[in-house]
């Protein structure tokens, strides 16, 4: 049995989301820009999945469909991009965003990157001390992917606007969407992307809400598929099977936040009397995220004693695990000697009671072992 507790990475996929994949590779498996009738047909049913996903979160502009939270995000900055306009972020973005951002430095673009807190959460005062006349985009994440701390999107972009009503304000709510409510156009937000495959949906799926009004530049040519902004024959099967993915989070919502605050106090209570345990957001957070940091352990040695007991965590974000400390985890302020041993815990509506138990008590007590082995105290 594996004891799986990394679902911000990505998570198992649903039966009935596999179900609705399956029937659209062998039965309804035609080019929904074909002319025929049984292509008609399945451009309804894309078309009745982006009307699903729009109820379910709260937006009434357009959604955009696309391979993932990576494509939507680069089509939100690089879409959105004006000549002459700077752009304000934080430090703390997904890689997904954060390279963006690079990339539009090395062409010249001028960036601007505000405070976070110890949570990872923005300095709302700061970001909106970086908006000007001159701005064209602001970006903030809904939830940070490593820590789990909700940022107070709606503040933040009516802040932006009072500033300049003509900035585009972009949320990436890869980790908000089926884990927290989520209702766009109460936030505000001009963009907002999401991704299929952190709510058991299938991987190469995901989607880009974009505002009434709101002009894109198109990253891709071809067909003129969605409303020419995301050319190629689009994955059918996929995004039906992410609006039922979308549409299952969204209805079990409160039951998994209840059962996964459960599960919180479990983990918390079994680290509560280890010395130098840092819980990274204790207020304002996702119930979904669960973040350690432990002094004097290296999270990576962690994680592999405890894949010897069949249990998978997380250490950050997938997309940076490559690096000794992540670019997320220095703007933390930690101590030194707490740096390197950050965990991340995530839960998934397949997480049970009994594993929770299990892990918990794992995690203790091989941070205990580890601990003896180098010669700290536990």
């Amino acid at each position: 049995m594996i004891y799986y507790f990394d679902n911000c990475a990505t998570t198992k996929v649903d039966e009935k989301v596999l179900e609705v994949i399956n029937q659209y590779h062998t039965e309804k498996y035609f080019n929904p820009s074909s002319l025929h009738g049984w292509s008609l047909a399945v451009k309804k049913d894309v078309d009745a999945s982006r009307n699903t996903i729009k109820k379910c979160l709260g937006f009434s502009g357009n959604v955009l469909f696309t391979s993932g939270g990576t494509e939507s995000d680069n089509l939100a900055i690089f879409g959105s991009m004006r000549h002459g306009g700077n752009v304000v972020a934080t430090m703390v973005e997904h890689s997904a965003v954060y390279n963006c951002l690079q990339s539009l430095q090395q062409k010249g673009v001028t960036v601007k990157f505000a405070k976070t807190f110890d949570d990872g959460s923005v300095d709302v005062e700061h970001f909106l001390s970086l908006v000007d006349e001159n701005t064209c985009l602001a970006v903030c994440m809904h939830v940070n992917n490593e820590t789990g701390a909700i940022n107070d999107i709606k503040g933040l972009f009516e802040g932006v606007k009072r500033i300049n009503s003509r900035v585009l304000c972009f949320s990436d709510g890869v980790q908000a969407v089926g884990k927290i409510p989520v209702n766009i156009d109460f936030l505000g937000a001009d963009l907002y992307s999401f991704s299929s495959h952190k709510i058991h949906g299938t991987k190469g799926v995901g989607g880009l809400c974009v505002k009434n009004g709101v002009r894109l530049v198109p990253q891709n040519f071809g067909g003129g598929q969605e409303n020419g902004l995301r050319n190629g024959t689009e994955y059918v099967g996929g995004i039906v099977a992410l609006a039922t993915a979308v549409d299952l989070a969204c209805k079990n919502l409160q039951t998994n936040v209840e059962n996964f605050e459960k599960y919180k106090e479990i983990f918390k209570n079994a680290v509560r009397d280890l010395p130098d345990c840092k819980i990274i957001c204790q207020n304002n957070c996702s119930s979904a995220i669960l973040t350690f940091a432990f002094a004097n352990i290296k999270s990576e040695v962690l994680l592999h004693m405890l894949e010897r007991e069949n249990i998978i965590v997380g250490l950050g974000s997938a997309c940076s695990s490559k690096y000794k400390v992540s670019r997320v985890h220095a703007q933390l302020n930690l101590p030194k000697n707490y740096q390197e041993g950050l965990v991340r815990i995530s839960f998934s509506k397949y997480t049970t009671m009994e594993e929770v138990e299990f892990v918990a008590d794992k995690l203790a007590n091989t941070v205990k072992a580890l601990r003896n082995i180098i010669g700290v105290r536990k």
